[in-house]
């Protein structure tokens, strides 16, 4: 890693500048170049060196041209970040400084926001990015402003704003394994104060790597259908309101492992279930704002999101039918599930008017949310050959969950002399959440053990989280010191089979951090550094219950303290005119300081000392961005995005590593101007890194992998 902290002066991903009215999309490209960078990482439009904190922008036209269309890829450019997945498939949860998400439907550790609406909670499953202003990623603690499970930091996802003039495009998408994507966008100004931009997306793919040998189907096999309109109404004098819809359709795979270390393939999966999750989600925005220069700027934002998703499960994992009691086989078991999310948010801010050194930012939030988690396992086999076909052996759980959350926050912005500026947060947040819970074996299992619990039970949270900044801005560089605290809720486990492992606590931080950026070449570089410090304090892991039903073992619980020590550098320069070069290098060191785990029958293994569990100790990034004419009316394109992770560890005793992330995608083309061409290679050098792990058969454990070497073309037609 030494060879990347000397090409780190050089790059950073690519970001541009916030829309505010109903602008071209001209003028915000040329922003975009001149290094005024716009961000509302503080919820008020400011440049991006301003802001006393680490942030990592992405553009759009880096998320488009270097496909980092996946949440995956993308979050491989922001430094001390990874993706965990789940190994059925249904969820995708953002890890930053070491904090994620440690098992499926937990509280998360990063708290995301698509259009300020927030989206992460009992379910975290970010879709696909299309028609996107920017994403923003805050590292670290943002326990002020963005409130409950921003512990490792928070995501803000914004979709493209309608624009002043009329456009649109088609863009056709012909890769690897029969997959077809097509992309739609129409932008219509009806008047100079209001605009209605429609998007859309639909993928299909009919082939993949891992195929099931038993329904001779690929697993990972996948369509799904979004279309989004935002409708922005901004007349004169201070007022504008918009609205956002967006509505998903998919049919995704399901548990995608294959046990190599039983000979097992990707190629020779035996499934007796097909494994197949289907999913819609409707989201909506809505956000007002009056803008006036005696009163300050009042912004109401309110929306939420419905999810549903309906699963099947091979729970077995294998293709035996016969049942093996001497073994503990229980020969085929199906898995269905229905979970359901139905979520309401509403925030209502105030930003003062600079009132001399000072000015003040402050609000109110509500979440309402809901979660029906229903799971059925069919013991098919052991109802077949033990009760004759027509007994039923089932393991039904019924886990519905609710939280309502209000909270209010306060930042005060104190100028101390033209170049030193404190800044001091708070926030107060109130969570009462409920849980009813019902796991109901059918009669026939009571003989292995297996008997009905039921509970009903109701429990709350609350937080103060305060934080203080210095910031002190000689000429064009900002250098800042800051505290901020931040807590994870409390809450409930959703697949567990006993009720006395349904609860857990809440999770607390403090993030000690200094750091710097400054703007270079006139604004054409941007370079920033910062080093942190964060502890936690009842730190959540998985531990696991063997007395319970098999396949619902694991639950988690408070365990100990931690510290994370880290790094964190990154940067961007625009050299010549249509070339722009980046790159991230994160460095931590994410480990227990206190606390025991129990693993195996009952085994106690002391915690301090360990490594945190699914987290990387080196992240590296390079990326280079080429828009460069060719002739009057042709220009070249060209993209590349490198990702590097190293180190860590599967599991809370430290006995799986994670092997190393080497990502490399590629793509060219020609741009004509209404029409451009591009062809690409994603993971051009077939580097498939594990991202998922999970399932038991005969001791041994499955893994999910990455996608191998994935080629294909793009065409994209403007109107």
């Amino acid at each position: 890693m030494s060879s990347a902290a000397a090409v780190f002066m050089a790059v950073s991903p690519g970001v541009v500048a916030a829309q505010d009215d109903i602008a071209s999309d001209e003028s915000t490209e040329s922003r975009a170049t001149t290094g005024e960078i716009i961000v509302t990482a503080r919820k008020r439009e400011e440049r991006l060196v301003d802001v006393p904190g680490p942030i990592t922008a992405l553009s759009p036209s880096q998320i488009t041209d270097a496909r980092l269309q996946e949440p995956r890829d993308l979050l491989l450019q922001v430094p001390g970040a990874f993706l965990v997945e789940n190994n059925a498939g249904t969820a995708r949860d953002i890890s930053i400084r070491g904090v994620g998400t440690p098992t499926l439907f937990a509280e998360p550790g990063v708290a995301m926001y698509v259009d300020e609406i927030y989206s992460s909670g009992f379910i975290s499953f970010p879709t696909q990015f299309y028609d996107l202003e920017r994403v923003e990623v805050l590292r670290g603690p943002q326990g002020a402003l963005y409130g409950r499970n921003a512990v490792g930091g928070a995501v803000n996802v914004i979709s493209k704003r309608p624009t002043g003039e009329f456009a649109g495009l088609v863009r056709g998408t012909l890769a690897r394994y029969d997959r077809r994507e097509i992309e739609a966008m129409a932008n219509l100004p009806v008047s100079d104060s209001f605009g209605v931009r429609f998007s859309g997306l639909y993928i299909d793919q009919d082939k993949g790597e891992y195929l099931n040998t038993v329904t001779n189907e690929f697993i990972d096999r996948q369509d799904s259908i979004s279309g989004r309109v935002v409708a922005r109404f901004a007349p004169a004098g201070g007022f504008s309101a918009t609205l956002t819809y967006e509505h998903t359709d998919a049919d995704t795979p399901g548990t995608a492992l294959f046990f190599r270390d039983a000979g097992e393939t990707r190629r020779t999966i035996r499934r007796d279930t097909q494994p197949r999750n289907s999913y819609n989600v409707d989201r909506l925005a809505a956000e007002l704002a009056y803008e006036s220069e005696t009163a300050g700027t009042f912004t109401l934002i309110a929306g939420g999101r419905d999810y549903k998703l309906r699963g099947v499960e091979d729970t077995d994992l294998s293709a035996n039918i016969i049942p093996n009691l001497a073994t503990g086989d229980l020969g085929q078991q199906v898995t269905t599930r229905f979970n359901r999310v139905e979520s309401r948010n509403v925030e209502l801010r105030w930003l003062s008017p600079q009132w001399g050194a000072v000015s003040v930012l402050a609000g109110i939030t509500y979440l309402d949310e809901s979660a029906t988690g229903d799971i059925a396992t069919d013991l098919v086999s052991i109802r077949t050959f033990l009760g004759g076909g027509t007994v039923p052996f089932v393991l039904g759980i019924a886990n519905d969950q609710s939280l309502e959350s209000w909270a209010g926050f306060i930042e005060a912005d104190i100028a101390l002399a033209d170049d030193i500026s404190l800044i001091a947060s708070a926030r107060y947040t109130d969570d009462t959440k409920r849980v009813n819970f019902a796991f109901n074996p059918t009669p026939a299992l009571a003989g292995f053990g297996l008997v009905p619990q039921t509970a009903n039970l109701t429990r709350g949270f609350n937080r103060f989280t305060p934080g203080v900044t210095l910031s002190w801005t000689p000429g064009d560089a900002n250098i800042y010191a800051k505290i901020q605290t931040g807590f994870r809720a409390g809450g409930f486990n959703f697949n567990v089979a006993n009720a006395a492992n349904l609860e857990y606590g809440q999770e607390t931080s403090v993030n000690y951090e200094i750091g710097a950026k400054t703007t270079l070449l006139d604004g054409k570089a941007l370079i920033g550094v910062s080093a942190y410090l964060l502890t936690q304090d009842d730190v959540l892991v998985p531990f696991f219950d063997f007395t319970a039903a098999p396949g619902l073992q694991g639950f988690l619980d408070n365990a100990g303290k931690a510290k994370t020590w880290g790094i964190e550098l990154e940067g961007s320069v625009t050299p010549i005119e249509g070339v722009t070069l980046g790159g991230s290098l994160g460095w931590m060191n994410p480990e227990f300081t206190s606390g025991t785990f129990i693993r195996g029958l009952g085994t106690v293994t002391p915690l301090d000392g360990l490594q945190l569990p699914a987290t990387r100790e080196w992240s590296f990034s390079l990326n280079a961005e080429v828009r460069r004419p060719l002739t009057d009316s042709i220009d070249v394109i060209a993209n590349a995005a490198y990702s590097n992770r190293s180190g860590g560890f599967q599991d809370v005793a430290n006995a799986f590593r994670i092997g190393q992330i080497d990502l490399l995608n590629l793509s060219a083309g020609l741009d004509f101007g209404v029409f451009d061409v591009l062809a690409f290679v994603q993971n051009a050098g077939n580097n498939r890194f594990d991202i998922a792990f999970g399932g038991n058969r005969n001791g041994t454990s499955g893994v999910t992998q990455a996608p191998g070497a994935t080629y294909g073309v793009s065409a994209r037609v403007n109107f």
